[in-house]
């Protein structure tokens, strides 16, 4: 009991300490009670680091750059570091683009905080949310105004590692393991595109689906399109206001045709239950955006990406190992240069089932071996018609894909709402925001039974559901769905 006390001590005198150094600095009444300065700012991101970290509300999707606490990095920013030192235009628009990152990464994390989490910050969490936005004004400000100091020790720190793990791959003797994994993948290649052939020929039956069309019913005419996507910055990314942005979903959604069986297999709002459990609230039909860019051929193009959601993937059996809590449909389109679609692709939220479909824009390339996981192209299509909107066809209780066509849309079908897809890193709940994603991007409760078989792939939790930018998407070999230059493996132009 005396060690104990002790002990305690100890510890309040070390953390005194510590607060005697930084609280003359970090004390204020309101956002306006103290003076904005690169030293205020380094300290406050430290002390507002260690309380998020305490809290457990730290996102994972962006890549913190060590060394820059106002900077996060995706893979698509990241492709870009060997080029900002040629062009000042392309490292102002770097700099800030990274700064903008961690920024809104921060105001998710200071959203999800506890009411624990705001006393340790000692202030409501609108003022939170002002000082770190006025610190990332000026962090901006001084990195893009003035010469940067030594940007060839920036531009090594800015990377982001890839989801796979070499020491599990070597302890699970994984250069053996690839074989049969190959030997899967190509299983399930010729099942799909078996799949893919029957449903051309049939169909589905009416009566046993649900279809799903967005609410807004006007599209933008090709010309429209191709105007909107000259509103870029030095990095070719697209910099439209929300109303242009929104207009741009609409037009490329898809619809969703949905064999039914059951609740499982109804699209929803994301929630958690009263019990912490995440669900999914079928009464609100929703498909959640999120604009992302690539680069292909040296230049960028613009990504739309759909993600619906089901409340699971029931289990056939109790040893089925795919089943599990939640699970979704991904939907990508990749716009070309003039504003028409170059090729879709799609997963699932795990990163399983990665599918291609390009246009006959492009030419795909030949795998360099084997043991080497490379695009699977159930479908091509050869011509794309402006004024048709793409039907995703889904398989009751698995949610596999099963056909991809143009098609009209029908006034009979049910409308889903298009939501950003930020709103999934801080849901309202009873005891406050939550992130859906937890540690590693990873949704607690999602995991499956496979992830005891596939652990030797070197990904973190194989089946499990996870946030934009961690879906690694093959388990032979190495691939992100992010990855910047992933058309650039796989296609070239006609």
């Amino acid at each position: 009991m005396y060690q104990r006390i002790v002990f305690v001590a100890i510890l309040i005198v070390l953390m005194t300490g510590c607060a005697i150094r930084t609280s003359s600095i970090l004390e204020f009444k309101d956002k306006y009670s103290f003076e904005i300065s690169d030293e205020f700012c380094r300290n406050w991101s430290n002390k507002l680091d260690s309380v998020i970290k305490q809290d457990g509300v730290r996102d994972f999707g962006a890549t913190r750059v060590e060394g820059y606490p106002y900077l996060r990095v995706n893979r698509f920013l990241a492709s870009f570091s060997d080029l900002v030192h040629k062009e000042p235009s392309i490292f102002n628009d770097w700099i800030s683009a990274m700064v903008d990152l961690n920024w809104e990464g921060r105001q998710i994390e200071i959203n999800n905080l506890s009411e624990t989490g705001l006393l340790m910050l000692g202030n409501d969490r609108l003022t939170i949310q002002d000082v770190d936005s006025r610190c990332s004004v000026l962090i901006k400000r001084s990195y893009t105004e003035k010469p940067f100091d030594n940007l060839s020790h920036l531009r090594k720190r800015v990377s982001v590692p890839d989801d796979y793990s070499t020491v599990k791959r070597v302890l699970g003797f994984y250069s053996f393991l690839k074989i049969p994994f190959v030997q899967g993948i190509g299983d399930w290649h010729k099942e799909a595109r078996d799949t893919f052939d029957r449903y051309m020929k049939v169909g589905v039956e009416a009566a046993s689906s649900r279809r799903y069309e967005p609410t807004a019913k006007k599209i933008l005419q090709p010309n429209e399109v191709a105007e909107l996507l000259r509103q870029r910055d030095s990095l070719g990314r697209l910099t439209l206001p929300p109303d242009l942005l929104s207009k741009l979903f609409v037009t490329y959604a898809p619809v969703l045709t949905i064999e039914d069986s059951g609740e499982f297999d109804r699209i929803g709002a994301v929630n958690f239950s009263n019990s912490g459990k995440a669900g999914v609230n079928t009464s609100e039909p929703t498909v959640y955006t999120h604009l992302t860019h690539t680069r292909f051929e040296g230049k960028t193009l613009p990504q739309l990406v759909y993600v619906a959601w089901f409340s699971a993937r029931p289990k056939e059996n109790i040893g089925d190992l795919l089943g599990g809590n939640l699970d979704g449909i991904m939907w990508r389109v990749t716009l070309d240069y003039d504003g028409g679609p170059l090729v879709f692709d799609s997963i699932h939220p795990c990163g399983c089932y990665h599918m291609f479909f390009p246009t006959g824009r492009l030419t795909p390339t030949v795998s360099p071996s084997k043991y080497t996981e490379w695009a699977f192209s159930p479908k091509q299509f050869n011509e794309v018609t402006p004024d048709l909107a793409v039907n995703i066809t889904v398989q009751t209780k698995t949610h596999y894909l099963a056909d991809v066509a143009f098609g009209t849309r029908k006034q009979e079908a049910r409308v889903y709402a298009l939501r950003d897809y930020n709103d999934l890193r801080s849901i309202k709940t009873a005891k406050g925001h939550r992130n859906l994603f937890g540690v590693n991007g990873i949704v607690s409760g999602s995991e499956r039974g496979e992830r005891f078989l596939l652990w030797p792939s070197g990904i973190a939790s194989p089946g499990a559901m996870r946030q934009w930018g961690r879906h690694a998407t093959a388990f032979v070999g190495r691939r992100h769905f992010d990855d910047a230059r992933l058309l650039d493996k796989y296609y070239i132009r006609r």
